[in-house]
């Protein structure tokens, strides 16, 4: 079942190719590159974009994101890889939003996505 949920969206100017597939629903940089730092993450693509085109990224919210190693445990925070993909936080990582499934690598998930404010994760769970 597919539904609905309130994102804020905002749009980057993509200074790469993103309309491969391997790009959507990775992180990606204000500078609209694929991201790989927690740091320089603006958000999530939700929409492919050619270079020089606007591409819409979800900055909070709910949307769905590559998992770029196993997840197990629902609401467990994320992080970003160095290719762009989701993967579980480590204690001392910054975290950028939370799994809302559990997942494989490779599997697109849906997560509740926040980087506006990307706070260093305890370790706690």
């Amino acid at each position: 079942m597919s539904t609905e949920q309130a994102t804020k969206l905002m749009t980057v100017t993509a200074a790469q190719d993103l309309t491969v597939a391997d790009c959507l629903y990775h992180a990606v940089s204000l500078a609209g590159t694929i991201v790989g730092s927690t740091s320089r993450v603006a958000g999530i693509l939700r929409m492919k974009a050619s270079s020089g085109q606007q591409a819409s990224v979800v900055y909070e919210g709910l949307t769905k994101a590559m998992a770029g190693a196993t997840v197990t445990t629902l609401g467990f925070p994320l992080t970003v890889t160095a290719s762009g993909w989701l993967i579980a936080c480590a204690s001392g990582n910054y975290s950028v939003g939370r799994a809302l499934a559990a997942a494989a690598s490779g599997d697109l998930i849906p997560v509740m996505i926040n980087v506006e404010n990307i706070p260093a994760w305890p370790g706690v769970a």
